[in-house]
């Protein structure tokens, strides 16, 4: 879920093939609707994540946001070294400053 550890954005992986986390930008699924959430779970929301991929993405298990890569073009974008899992997991990632809104595209 969006939340400052992990800069702000929903880390999800596309349906179709689980090989990477993409960062999503937290506006684009309020937490707080249940049922855009329960969308999200459903595999029933086309979103696009910050390296401007499209696709239905899924919501990824425990297991995945530990150990899945991260989307080496979704990492450059926000500022972060590319590795496993997703920032808030990371300690390296936590002990960084907040990001420039101003050097992200479409950030708010």
């Amino acid at each position: 879920m969006p939340h400052p550890g992990n800069l702000g954005h929903w880390w999800l992986t596309t349906a179709s093939s689980w090989e990477r986390l993409h960062a999503v930008p937290g506006d684009a699924v309020d937490a707080d609707d249940e049922d855009a959430c329960d969308e999200l779970r459903m595999y029933a929301l086309t979103l696009t994540a910050r390296c401007g991929v499209r696709a239905v993405m899924a919501w990824p298990g425990l297991g995945s946001r530990l150990a899945l890569p991260r989307c080496g073009h979704c990492c450059r974008i926000l500022g972060i070294p590319a590795g496993p899992g997703t920032p808030g997991n990371r300690a390296e990632i936590l002990g960084q400053r907040p990001i420039d809104k101003t050097k992200v595209k479409g950030a708010r």
